[in-house]
């Protein structure tokens, strides 16, 4: 196994604002608290020291400890535990929507690297203690994006007419899900009966938290569902100024309409009140009709009946995409934040964190992996391709092998350089004849540009012909590398790599692969 890296802004696969968040920080500081750096979670520690109450460490370390019950007896997560009731212990985050076996490769990419950090702040600051978190998005609604798995080129779904928070979500079901993804092993029952020992679990929530903290859990990682009455007690102040006077939408949209203005675009649209009501089976937005009046679903609520609902029952309101980041700050002694795609959001949150006086956390983009196999690197280096050649255009690719393996030399240089003397000479001599048909010669000059490029793809379509496995080589190596057209990471479930090398060998060669402070994309190569 070896690495090589490639600047992210030399792929089409990451946007302007998120490679800005990436790898210049600085030139966003109107919107974040500190560019992230490892000297600047010195200020950020006194930062969060300062608002983080004893009473809310109290209240963590309850329902923490409660969740991790199961997990106790592993003792990095027992330690943490342990460590979250003292002041001088803080929490570095990552968070995502639930998923079936692990979800797609980043996400353990995510938490990995929220591990890492961890481990590189226990040597800077040996002063403080740090602690791997991993957020839960169990109160999330959108399960069609999180019911299937993508396998061999098939996709696997867990179909329920279950709804609601899916965190919640019975598993009774799930057994013809777990037999078709099996199916898929049958050649290794180690396997099958490595996978069979998930999700037995009552709900989703508890099956997703067996299932990474098996896999990670000797890294000290602690998993918190945030769906908990006791830790929504704590910030119904908040949810009741939500409800009152609408704050957040008018600090995400002042913010937004700054990003706008400074040429990005904003990801996350604010609504009036950026809550929901749950229950099980029940997920709808809360939407003020008036200054004193709300609708949920087909009820209707006055301002003083909703207040006493969050009163009696603070576990029914969800904070939804705009809140839960402030959320998850308010309830944790949080430093930083680590993500991917959603990284971009959060620029719009910083004047709703200062209207609560919630330290706004360092934010962090995740490292990207892309793994180059055995079998795709043998046709790589067949077609003397670099490894990261194949981050250009597969058009780009195979014309340029054409041209470098035509049985006739294909250098076109000579013609385009006679076409461009004869456009001069054309042009010249038409102006010179009357300077009124200047447009018009630049015109038929054009047409000859045409003509000859026309002569030259059809030369090259030529000749790819007689490529053709050549052609069809570099097509497999694409769809290998970039399924659906995009990163291998965003489509590809964790699972054969943890058939492939093994669970426990998996996680440790990410732990050794992984670098919090490194920008670039990160390419491993099979050897």
């Amino acid at each position: 196994m070896k690495t090589i890296t490639i600047n992210r802004r030399s792929t089409t696969f990451f946007s302007e604002l998120a490679n800005q968040i990436n790898d210049h920080q600085e030139g966003l500081s109107k919107y974040i608290q500190s560019p992230f750096n490892l000297e600047t979670f010195g200020n950020q520690i006194a930062l969060k020291q300062n608002q983080y109450s004893s009473d809310q460490r109290a209240l963590l370390y309850d329902v923490v400890k409660e969740q991790m019950t199961n997990y106790l007896s592993i003792e990095p997560v027992a330690q943490h535990v342990e460590l979250l009731k003292k002041e001088n212990t803080f929490t570095v985050t990552a968070g995502h929507q639930l998923n079936l076996y692990g979800g797609p490769l980043y996400l353990i990419y995510k938490i990995m690297d929220t591990i890492r950090l961890v481990e590189e702040l226990s040597i800077k600051y040996p002063e403080n203690h740090f602690v791997p978190v991993f957020w839960m998005g169990t109160e999330d609604h959108d399960f069609e994006e999180i019911n299937h798995v993508h396998l061999f080129n098939d996709k696997i779904s867990w179909n329920t007419e279950q709804k609601g928070p899916v965190g919640r979500f019975s598993l009774k079901n799930i057994d013809q899900f777990k037999g078709e993804l099996k199916e898929k092993f049958t050649n290794n029952p180690d396997f099958v009966n490595f996978l069979d020992q998930f999700y037995t679990e009552e709900n989703l929530s508890q099956a997703n938290s067996s299932f990474l903290m098996h896999l990670l859990g000797q890294y000290g990682l602690i998993i918190l569902d945030a769906d908990d009455a006791r830790l929504k007690q704590s910030f119904a102040p908040i949810l009741q100024k939500e409800i009152e006077t609408q704050f957040s939408e008018k600090e995400v949209t002042k913010t937004t309409k700054q990003l706008e203005e400074d040429g990005f675009h904003g990801q996350a649209m604010a609504r009036p009140i950026n809550l929901f009501y749950i229950k099980d089976q029940f997920r709808e937005r809360i939407i003020p009709i008036n200054e004193n009046d709300f609708e949920i679903g087909t009820k209707t609520l006055s301002k003083s009946e909703l207040l006493q609902e969050l009163k009696e029952h603070p576990e029914r309101f969800s904070p939804n995409v705009i809140l839960r980041p402030l959320y998850q700050e308010y309830i944790l002694p949080n430093l930083c934040y680590i993500g991917g795609g959603e990284m971009a959001y959060w620029l719009q949150f910083k004047g709703m964190f200062d209207q609560t006086s919630v330290p706004f956390p360092l934010l962090k983009v995740r490292n990207s992996l892309q793994w180059f196999d055995k079998g795709t690197n043998k046709k790589i280096n067949k077609l003397d391709l670099a490894f990261t050649d194949v981050f250009r255009s597969i058009h780009e690719i195979k014309k340029e092998y054409v041209l470098e393996n035509a049985e006739v030399e294909l250098d076109f240089s000579e013609l385009d350089q006679k076409m461009k003397d004869l456009q001069r000479v054309l042009e010249a001599v038409v102006v010179f004849t009357d300077k009124n048909l200047e447009q018009y010669a630049k015109s038929e000059s054009t047409k000859i540009e045409k003509q000859i490029s026309s002569i030259e793809e059809k030369l090259i379509r030529h000749s790819k012909k007689k490529n053709e496995d050549a052609m069809k080589q570099i097509e497999s190596i694409y769809k290998r590398l970039f399924p659906e057209h995009g990163l291998q990471e965003r489509y590809e479930n964790m699972i054969p790599f943890l058939a492939k090398y093994g669970a426990k060998e998996f996680v440790h060669q990410l732990h050794e692969l992984i670098n919090p402070f490194e920008k670039d994309l990160i390419l491993v190569i099979e050897e």
